[in-house]
Order: C-alpha cells, then sequence, then structure tokens
C-alpha cells in the first residue's frame, strides 16, 4: 500500500471556495464541530444516498 491508503480508508485531495470553505466552517460551529474531515464525509454520505434515492425512483 502507497502512503494514500490504508486497509480501510483512501485520501483524496479536494480545493474548496474560499466562499464554500467559509460557508463549510460557520456550519461546523453552529453543529459545535471540530473534525472537518468527519464533516465533509458526513455530507458526502449525504449526497450519495440523495442520488441513490433519485436513481431508483
Amino acid at each position: 500500500m502507497d502512503k494514500m491508503t490504508n486497509s480501510k480508508t483512501r485520501r483524496k485531495h479536494i480545493r474548496f471556495s474560499h466562499t464554500l470553505l467559509d460557508q463549510i466552517e460557520e456550519s461546523m460551529n453552529s453543529e459545535n464541530s471540530q473534525n472537518f474531515s468527519a464533516w465533509v464525509v458526513d455530507a458526502c454520505r449525504l449526497k450519495v444516498r440523495e442520488i441513490q434515492k433519485n436513481f431508483k425512483r
């Protein structure tokens, strides 16, 4: 395995616009969340579920 992978996860580099990053940070603050990675993973899971639900229709 390379440095970007372990047995359960894989890294993916991503860029955010300043505006979106500010909005994410505001949302994290309102939720009292301090884990950016967990917040992004949760948001991605919600998006995947939404797409899968719409695809099944």
